[in-house]
């Protein structure tokens, strides 16, 4: 059986996040979301041959994304996925935040595709 590949899982664990934010399962829609963008920053630092296999790791891919496109938003919106993993343990986001952060990860998830797409 062929393994999912990092891209994959990404856009499965998206789909997944906003069923379960249809469902109200904050906890779940949240590290749904942290899974999507995780995912894809593995994707991109595979593309490119850098290490991803821990989270510091996958930080500073956003990172180093963010410098050498000289756009913050990398960062920043892996951040907001950050914050969702954070709400997977602790549930302190309401309907409203998580819906906004998974748009903004939905958002992320674009964004490296078309980098990954540029090649």
């Amino acid at each position: 059986m062929a393994r999912t590949s990092y891209r994959e899982q990404s856009r499965t664990f998206l789909a997944q996040a906003f069923e379960e934010l249809a469902r109200d399962d904050l906890r779940q829609a949240s590290e749904k979301g942290w899974g999507a963008a995780s995912q894809m920053v593995k994707a991109l630092a595979q593309s490119r041959g850098w290490r991803h296999e821990r989270h510091d790791l996958l930080h500073s891919v956003a990172q180093r994304l963010s410098v050498e496109e000289r756009d913050r938003a990398y960062r920043r919106l892996f951040h907001v996925a950050g914050d969702m993993h954070t709400n997977f343990y602790e549930g302190h986001m309401d309907k409203d935040e998580v819906t906004s952060n998974l748009q903004h990860v939905a958002r992320f998830v674009e964004k490296l595709e078309e980098l990954l797409a540029r090649g």
